[in-house]
């Protein structure tokens, strides 16, 4: 994931398209002017790609950045509660976010904002 700093056009149109495709929104959040971080909501993603026994929606927070700066000072945690309010109106029962394992400071924040463990994926280096 780019940080905000390293935005190209490219990246929002990509993250604009996935948005619109899932009925999402890009949201930014500022400070004194300038854009201390960001999130991408994916408001109602399919559970029919996933091979699920059953068919369902829910919310995914697929990019969610703030700038170090601007850590520790709430960011994180308005762009996180907009993500859920939105998804609430939109009647989505869950929301979900991916993490890199080795993100400790990420795992912390997200599970101290409700989130806990849905799933594991394992990779091993074949080098």
């Amino acid at each position: 994931m780019k940080p905000p700093q390293e935005i190209g056009d490219w990246y929002i149109r990509e993250l604009l398209a996935s948005a619109e495709k899932h009925k999402g929104r890009l949201l930014l959040a500022e400070v004194d002017g300038v854009v201390a971080g960001y999130a991408c909501l994916l408001v109602e993603v399919s559970s029919a790609d996933q091979r699920e026994e059953i068919l369902y929606t829910y919310s995914q927070v697929s990019d969610l950045a703030v700038l170090s700066t601007h850590r520790e000072h709430g960011v994180g945690r308005a762009l996180i509660a907009a993500c859920e309010g939105i998804a609430r109106t939109d009647g989505q029962r869950w929301i979900r976010l991916g993490v890199l394992a080795a993100n400790q400071d990420a795992r912390r924040f997200y599970a101290r904002s409700g989130f806990s463990k849905m799933g594991l994926t394992l990779e091993k280096a074949l080098s």
